[in-house]
């Protein structure tokens, strides 16, 4: 079965796309590569969209994590899921060359025309922006994603703190699903937790989640090749969508001292590599 994976540039999604070309038939790449505010007045034009979209205080409390993350969190955070997929400096490259086509956005004209050329039988996503219908709709067998949380009760932007926030540290995880016009709304073809321990960090667990779902992932490409790919339906479960805007500077502190509580229900002694293979459905 030939797949066109579409993905973007973080070690976690290297790794994960080179599990998928040591399995798979992978016939081509498109990585997004969004454009970042590249001067003083590019940057002002993106604040005064958020003021305009969210308003002031959730815009300058988003704009505060942000200062905070970059300057505090993310040099050790993307240090331990750099160490965990590439150990000993290896370098962050992909297993093996296959036609790649680097673009602004996955519903861009020329990531349609890449993959019209290519004619995948499935598209594989992870760690892009959401697809229209444009696009996941162009390999007949359609198009999955992976995401680490459970659905629908946490889905878009940041599932794992939302999960650890809200106290359920059991809706942890990760759920390989099919795409449809919603965001983490398609059907869902495999779906499972991963522990959580009193010494985690959230990059700890992102790891954790990652090499669970590349388990996941390569299955549901297996069976939907087979044709004996099932679906699971999980009725009466409360869905909720949380987006990028919602974790500001006050969410932070309030989910330190909320996992900070937690960790005295939670097991010790982390295993980076382990999981619970149990499914919910």
């Amino acid at each position: 079965m030939k797949i066109v994976v579409l993905t973007s540039e973080t070690p976690a999604n290297v790794w994960l796309v080179n599990q998928l070309l040591s399995r798979h038939d992978i016939v081509g790449i498109v990585i997004e590569r969004r454009p970042l505010a590249s001067t003083p007045h590019d940057k002002l034009e993106r604040r005064r969209r958020m003021v305009r979209r969210h308003g002031l205080a959730r815009t300058i409390n988003k704009l505060l994590y942000n200062q905070w993350r970059s300057r505090v969190l993310s040099g050790s955070d993307a240090r331990i899921v750099r160490e965990s997929f590439f150990p000993d400096a290896a370098p962050v490259e992909y297993a093996r060359p296959v036609p790649t086509i680097v673009v602004g956005s996955v519903n861009d004209a020329e990531c349609k025309a890449f993959i019209g050329g290519l004619a995948p039988e499935l598209l594989a996503v992870c760690g892009t922006s959401v697809l229209k219908a444009e696009v996941f709709g162009l390999a007949p067998k359609g198009a999955i994603n992976i995401h680490t949380g459970i659905t629908p009760e946490y889905r878009s932007a940041d599932p794992i703190f939302w999960a650890l926030y809200r106290g359920e540290p059991d809706k942890v995880g990760v759920t390989v699903h099919h795409i449809d016009s919603g965001v983490d709304t398609g059907a869902i073809i495999h779906q499972s937790a991963v522990p959580v321990y009193a010494d985690d960090s959230l990059a700890t667990i992102a790891v954790r989640c990652i090499r669970r779902g590349a388990e996941l992932y390569s299955r549901a490409l297996v069976e939907i090749e087979n044709g004996t790919s099932r679906t699971i339906v999980r009725n009466g479960v409360a869905g909720n969508a949380f987006l990028s805007i919602d974790l500001g500077f006050v969410q932070y502190v309030l989910f330190r001292f909320r996992f900070w509580r937690l960790r005295s229900r939670l097991p010790s002694g982390m295993a980076t590599d382990t999981f619970s293979a149990e499914a919910l459905r």
